[in-house]
């Protein structure tokens, strides 16, 4: 009779755990049509500005036309792209490949870029898509689809990375 019991009470407790661990290993809940909308929502908090912006290297100064931190950010790199000797772009901590001065780059003296996308990603940082026009070759950052990555830092983002799409 003992022994049934403690049978009876391993068989509890082995179900038991395995309850408990099915549970953790279970996968999420799928969500639901309206949770999807207000994630969808919560991303587009924002219109994206419908300008084109062009630089060139005799009217490109420190001030900033955006509003948006982030976008901002895009602006002054695109700025240091074309003239990568402008007082703001020290302190920027921008990638490096934008302060070389190899004359084989082929360094645009103009840009233009429209942002048609922005992206936030689950690492704390953000792609701001761009659609991109330019009079250099400049490793090719500055044709078609170009991508700025951006991080926070301290209350304000920087850009820590450029890659195009070609």
């Amino acid at each position: 009779m003992l022994r049934k019991i403690i049978v009876i009470v391993a068989m509890i407790a082995l179900i038991s755990l395995s309850v408990m661990l099915y549970k953790k290993s279970a996968p999420q809940q799928i969500p639901t049509a309206d949770t999807q909308e207000e994630q969808v929502e919560a991303v587009v908090e924002e219109a994206l500005p419908e300008v084109i912006y062009t630089f060139n290297i005799e009217n490109v100064t420190a001030d900033c036309s955006q509003e948006n931190q982030q976008f901002c950010a895009v602006e002054n790199a695109v700025k240091c792209t074309v003239n990568p000797d402008l007082e703001i772009c020290k302190n920027l901590q921008l990638p490096e490949f934008i302060f070389m001065k190899d004359p084989s780059v082929d360094r645009p003296s103009e840009i233009s870029y429209k942002i048609v996308n922005k992206k936030a990603l689950p690492n704390n940082t953000t792609e701001i898509y761009t659609e991109s026009a330019c009079n250099g070759n400049w490793f090719g950052l500055c044709q078609g689809t170009v991508i700025y990555v951006l991080a926070p830092l301290n209350e304000a983002w920087q850009v820590k990375d450029i890659y195009a799409i070609e």
